[in-house]
């Protein structure tokens, strides 16, 4: 009795900080801050660094699962390009490491406000982040052992596709497949007093808070995807926690965040490859996972997923 109260005031703890972790990555209003966070790195990175230093600096927070005010601290005004800078110099050295890139994650790609634009934005994904639906995930891979789990839509690529012009009959011929799909998501880049809202720029040098993701093993044609009936839910511990619909995404035309994917990421050096995997953004607010739980994300007709956090 006393060990379930204690899970439950845990899990309760964790859903408030990772609620916020949500809204900060979607651009929300949020000021509470979450509690002091573990595994810090903030003072191994100081004002005046270069690219290359900070890129260096998010590469330890990964590999560590830790966070790091520093970013906020030192560098509040950091614009858009200077960003993605980072995050393709982050990119680089985890392919020197052995890192495989296989996909990209989109972001920005709901409103949760009617005053809100759209706002895609995007982060890579490596193959060493990928989880097998029915099997496990460690929580202390993920900031303050919290993964947030999402619900999206995924699509296969099956062609190369290469920017800054790729038409809408050029992407329809190129997607694979369709299906659900979940990202883990972990947030590493924190606030100045340690919080979750960072910024949006800030959280697109570390990739957005990618964390890991869970595919299905069934996908269906593009003709076949159902975006205007399609609806997901996170399920933890057997009750439902959030539930969302696919046409909520990019104003109802989920297919556009791939497609601006595809014309953005030549100015960054990269293309959409055929066996890509691309992820839109999660259709619903998403809950935090502890430690012991069991997680599933469930699809109104594509392929449910499901993962235990260990």
């Amino acid at each position: 009795m006393l060990a379930n109260t204690a899970h439950q005031l845990k899990t309760v703890s964790h859903l408030v900080i990772a609620t916020l972790a949500f809204v900060a990555l979607a651009g929300g209003n949020a000021t509470t801050h979450a509690k002091k966070p573990t595994r810090d790195i903030t003072d191994q990175l100081s004002a005046g660094a270069d690219i290359d230093t900070i890129a260096d600096h998010l590469f330890q927070a990964r590999k560590t699962a830790s966070v790091t005010r520093a970013l906020a601290l030192h560098y509040p005004e950091m614009d858009r390009d200077q960003a993605y800078k980072i995050q393709m110099a982050l990119l680089e050295k985890m392919q020197a490491a052995g890192e495989k890139l296989v996909g990209w994650k989109m972001g920005g790609t709901i409103i949760s406000k009617p005053e809100d634009k759209l706002d895609p934005i995007f982060g890579f994904m490596l193959a060493s982040d990928q989880y097998k639906s029915g099997g496990t995930a460690p929580a202390n891979r993920f900031g303050d052992d919290t993964p947030i789990i999402e619900a999206e839509v995924g699509f296969l690529i099956s062609k190369d596709l290469a920017g800054p012009k790729v038409s809408r009959e050029q992407l329809e011929a190129a997607i694979g497949g369709v299906g659900g799909a979940s990202e883990l998501i972990s947030v590493r880049v924190r606030d100045t007093e340690g919080g979750i809202k960072a910024g949006v720029d800030l959280a697109i040098a570390d990739g957005l808070g990618h964390g890991g993701f869970i595919i299905p093993s069934r996908i269906v044609p593009l003709a076949q995807a159902g975006f205007d009936t399609e609806t997901g839910s996170v399920k933890i511990n057997g009750k439902v926690l959030a539930t969302g619909a696919a046409k909520s995404m990019m104003n109802g035309a989920p297919l556009d965040a791939v497609l601006a994917l595809a014309n953005r990421l030549l100015k960054h050096g990269h293309h959409l490859r055929s066996g890509d995997i691309v992820i839109i953004g999660s259709m619903l607010k998403s809950p935090p996972a502890v430690a012991g739980d069991h997680v599933e994300i469930i699809f109104s007709s594509y392929e449910s997923l499901s993962i235990d956090i260990k």
